[in-house]
Formats: structure tokens, sequence, C-alpha cells
């Protein structure tokens, strides 16, 4: 199944209007024609099953014939990861991320991360395709942060903080826990001497991801894995 993207503010019910590239890729690529059916997202859980009733150049019209919801799925992950220097290492740990069903992706300058420019709108449109290419009904925040110390303003009440660490053997039982969690992933040079005091200040627990150090892509991607898709 294809599935297409409209911001929210893009939906009045029953009509939905699909703008600019995503209106392109409609109808210069794929060839919808007028009448034709197809399934929309808004990123905020709901399936919109729509027919095509307009093609302007870049605007395409739907009208809703049939709409499902979904709750989201528990628990609330938030994964923060500390720049990675290869672009595309960054975003295939964005796209992989998503497609196992984080909730928030917040990419972050650590003390030891290489001083890379961050191609912001990159990331978002990998966040976005992986979304739709999975078929997930919520669009994950993404959030740019130039430290670690910003990074925990993002934190909210009730949410477990964890790190990533290659220096400990803990292992989280999640079994049992819906609580949302903010995991921390380190940059490829690992966590400053700073940050470790930071994190320890905020009461983050430490958990292992085996006794090999690990990429950060790899570790990312792991460790959603392990506490998203744990059923």
């Amino acid at each position: 199944m294809n599935l297409f993207y409209a911001i929210p503010n893009d939906i009045q019910l029953p009509n939905i209007t699909i703008r600019d590239q995503e209106a392109v890729h409609i109808t210069k690529v794929l060839r919808f024609q007028t009448g034709d059916k197809l399934h929309v997202t808004d990123g905020v859980g709901n399936l919109y099953h729509c027919e095509i009733r307009n093609i302007q150049k870049s605007v395409v019209d739907l009208f809703i014939v049939d709409k499902k919801s979904e709750e989201r799925p528990t628990p609330f992950i938030t994964l923060c990861i500390g720049n990675i220097k290869k672009r595309d290492r960054l975003e295939f740990a964005a796209e992989k991320a998503t497609e196992l069903g984080v909730d928030r992706l917040i990419i972050f300058r650590g003390d030891h991360s290489q001083k890379e420019n961050i191609r912001k709108e990159r990331i978002e449109s990998t966040v976005l395709s992986a979304m739709k290419q999975s078929v997930r009904l919520y669009l994950p925040e993404v959030v740019f942060e130039d430290s670690l110390k910003s990074v925990l303003q993002h934190k909210k009440e009730g949410e477990l903080l964890l790190m990533a660490d290659e220096t400990t053997d803990s292992i989280l039982n999640m079994d049992q826990n819906e609580n949302p969690l903010f995991i921390i992933v380190g940059p490829e040079g690992g966590f400053s001497k700073s940050e470790r005091k930071i994190l320890n200040e905020n009461n983050a627990q430490r958990i292992s991801l085996g006794n090999k150090r690990l990429r950060t892509e790899t570790a990312a991607i792991i460790i959603v894995d392990r506490f998203k898709n744990r059923q």
C-alpha cells in the first residue's frame, strides 16, 4: 500500500489537500488520476482512504471515503543520538529508528562529536519517507540541539532516562514497564567526563548492549528495537 502524508492543517473533513512534492509524486511519478483511490495519514494516528477529486499543478484535492485511527504504541520513546560525522550513517539511523517506531528523535552535538553540519532538511525528509514506507501512522518529532545539556531540557516528568554505556553490564527489564523512555546514545567518541557527570546528576540509568563497542547508529537501532518491539 502506498501511503501519503498531509499535514493536519490541510485536512478539513471530509476533504484533504495534498501539496507540493507529495502532490507531484502522486500525479507525475505514480500517475494517479481523478477518481483513483489512495491512503493518507496525518502523522498523528489517523489513516484516511480517499478518492482524488481534483488535480492541479502541485495540488491534489481528495475526498475522504473512510477513516481509521490507532492508538500510539507504548512505550513512548524519545531517542537522542550524538551527531555522526558521516551523514549517510546519521540518516540511516534516523530511517531505521522511525521504521522501528521511535516517537521523538533528538540529534545533538556531543563534546566528542565531529563538528560537521547537520543537514536538518535531509533528516526530516528521511524520517517522513521512513514513516510512509513502513506504513506507520505517527510521524516522529525531530529536534536538533547543540549540547547534551540542551537535550535534557526536553525530558518530561515521568520519562525514564537511560544511557547506552559500554562500561556497564546492567540490562534493564522492560517487560512489565510501560513508562515513556528518554534514551541517549552518545556520538562516535562516546560521552565526555562532563557529559557523564551531567547524566549522573540527572539519575540516568546505564544500560548495556553487549560487551563490544558499537557504532552510534547500531546502538540506536538495537536499543529502540529492544524496547519498542519487545512483545
